[in-house]
């Protein structure tokens, strides 16, 4: 997957698909909305699909998607999260692209974004829940910054 961006909370799936078709050409039909399972084996594949949470997860609506995707919006993975939770206003997390499994790229709902520590227990169970930042964030003003130590910056 190119695409996995994690929403804190749901997007309404007619505006999500509208905003698709709207902006980067993506027929509406092309956004599978639901579980996974639920698809047939014969169904077309979705240019992206957003998925809700098993249960009551923090950061548990995710849109995926892969080359299909990336082709039609031109976007990275960060740069849709932006465009999408400043659109919905809604926050999301992306991966930081390090090799910690716990680090987060946490997009505010004004576009800002930085790096975020998320509960390693939590996130066991599939529960991302943002415990503190990496580096200050501006849209988020209210969330403690510790930076990492020395040893584990990069």
């Amino acid at each position: 997957m190119l695409y996995q961006i994690h929403f804190e909370e749901e997007l309404p799936a007619d505006a999500l698909r509208r905003h698709l078709q709207q902006d980067y050409g993506i027929a509406p039909d092309a956004v599978y909305v639901g579980r996974i399972e639920d698809r047939t084996a014969d169904d077309p594949r979705p240019v992206a699909m957003f998925t809700p949470p098993d249960e009551d997860e923090g950061f548990g609506w995710i849109l995926t998607g892969d080359t299909e995707l990336a082709d039609a919006t031109g976007r990275n993975e960060r740069d849709l999260a932006v465009s999408l939770a400043r659109t919905f206003g809604v926050r999301a997390l992306v991966d930081d692209g390090s090799i910690y499994p716990d680090r987060w790229l946490l997009v505010s709902v004004d576009g800002s974004s930085g790096r975020v520590v998320t509960d390693e227990d939590a996130a066991a169970d599939g529960d991302l829940r943002v415990v503190h930042a990496l580096e200050p964030i501006s849209g988020e003003p209210q969330l403690a910054v510790v930076p990492p130590p020395e040893w584990a910056r990069g």
